[in-house]
């Protein structure tokens, strides 16, 4: 060993010693001594206010590591919750058949708090009801055009003593010779003539369509022009004068006067009309039993089934010379074919066709002429009606005979027995239904 202190080798109690010392000198005590107070250092003279202890203090439990030589404790924080809320626990008896760690149940996603939000695909029935929607708001829009390119005039008038309310529904439909609006080339094609040539405005086709209110059969009555009747403020003269002394206003008196029947509506149409109306439809179906050839209505149809068009349809309605009793088979084919036109005219290929049914309805408003206080769908009413199978009759008469205004048939005990039926709301005895085709 080597004299010089700092070399040699110290004994243990030596080691304690200088590590107490250390201890001490770094303001440690020795743990199994007791501890003496630190002396108080006297404050230098001159100085004042506040001045800090310079002597270091032992550091509670816990202080920094410099002091203690060991890592602070730290007290426990609570830990942030990672665990995903969608995972569900394991289930220690559910093994895997490998024998390896149990899998976890897969956790149940909500789809659609995840799902991008998509656009809505209209179903079939959306989209069918937006279509009936717009079929049924531009059919009001149609409808409501129609009735105002209606002709209107003041047909049934309000006369002193006018008789009360018929029961049920009477409507008069007038065909008239009138060639208003058409060309010279139009009337030759029609064979109607002209109007100088007609001596003036006439009809030769009126009807009396007729609903009893408790819902009866409706009946198709046929005027016979040739009537004699009593015309206000013209005496005795045929049934057709009235319209050409007054107009429908005088036509519509004289028959409600004559017969006890009150009229509810009113319609007319002319030659360049009714053609348009055949036309638009595409034409009428009709069978004939006979072929008729008539120049003057310019008229050439062979016997059997065949579709007229207008100016052919137009001629069937006109003709009488080629017949033995003229005018009353003429109003006989006038009602033959004006039921084959209206059941053309309410099919379902006709009016569910938008091709077909609105140049229908464009040359029915442009073409007729109601009363003031009539409207397109009184006219879709009578159509209606029409369609079906109604009863057709011509209106009885007693006999024919001559006089002042040519050769005319008598208004009789039948035809006052047959129009009081129908001014009561009763059907006409059969008798004189048979004598419609």
């Amino acid at each position: 060993m080597t004299d010089d202190p700092r070399r040699r080798h110290l004994t243990p109690e030596e080691a304690a010693e200088l590590r107490r010392r250390a201890r001490e000198a770094r303001g440690y005590a020795d743990p199994g001594a007791p501890r003496d107070p630190a002396p108080r250092r006297e404050r230098p003279a001159g100085r004042t206010g506040y001045q800090p202890r310079q002597q270091p203090e032992p550091l509670p439990r816990g202080g920094s590591a410099r002091h203690t030589g060991r890592p602070p404790e730290r007290s426990p924080r609570p830990r942030a919750d990672t665990r995903d809320p969608y995972r569900q626990p394991v289930d220690p008896r559910a093994q895997r058949p490998d024998g390896g760690r149990p899998r976890a149940a897969a956790p149940p996603r909500d789809r659609r708090a995840h799902r991008a939000p998509r656009t809505r695909r209209p179903g079939p029935l959306r989209i069918l009801g937006l279509i009936l929607v717009v079929v049924l708001t531009l059919g009001v829009a149609g409808v409501i055009w129609a009735d105002s390119t209606l002709q209107r005039i003041d047909a049934l008038t309000d006369y002193p003593g006018r008789g009360g309310k018929t029961p049920g529904t009477v409507t008069l439909l007038v065909g008239t010779d009138s060639r208003e609006g058409l060309t010279p080339e139009q009337q030759a094609q029609l064979s109607t003539g002209s109007e100088s040539d007609a001596g003036g405005r006439r009809t030769d086709t009126m009807m009396l369509v007729y609903t009893p209110r408790d819902g009866g059969r409706t009946m198709l009555i046929s005027l016979p022009r040739d009537l004699l009747v009593d015309i206000p403020g013209y005496g005795q003269n045929k049934l057709n004068a009235a319209y050409a002394f007054g107009g429908p206003a005088l036509l519509t008196q004289t028959l409600e006067e004559q017969s006890g029947v009150r009229i509810d509506h009113y319609a007319e149409i002319g030659f360049g009309g009714f053609a348009g109306i055949v036309d638009a439809v595409g034409g009428v179906d009709l069978c004939l039993d006979e072929p008729i050839n008539d120049p003057l209505a310019g008229l050439d149809l062979a016997a059997g089934c065949q579709t007229l068009t207008g100016p052919q349809a137009l001629g069937f309605v006109r003709t009488r010379y080629g017949f033995a009793e003229q005018d009353l088979q003429r109003v006989r084919n006038q009602r033959q074919f004006l039921g084959a036109l209206m059941r053309k005219t309410m099919s379902p290929g006709i009016l569910l066709n938008p091709f077909t049914a609105l140049p229908l309805v464009d040359s029915a408003a442009a073409s007729a002429t109601v009363d003031t206080g009539d409207h397109i769908w009184n006219l879709a009413s009578v159509m209606w009606k029409l369609r079906g199978d109604p009863l057709t009759v011509t209106a009885p008469y007693d006999g024919m005979e001559s006089g002042d205004v040519g050769s005319y048939l008598v208004w009789g005990p039948s035809t006052t027995e047959f129009f009081d039926a129908v001014a009561s709301g009763r059907t006409p005895p059969q008798d004189y239904l048979e004598s419609g085709p």
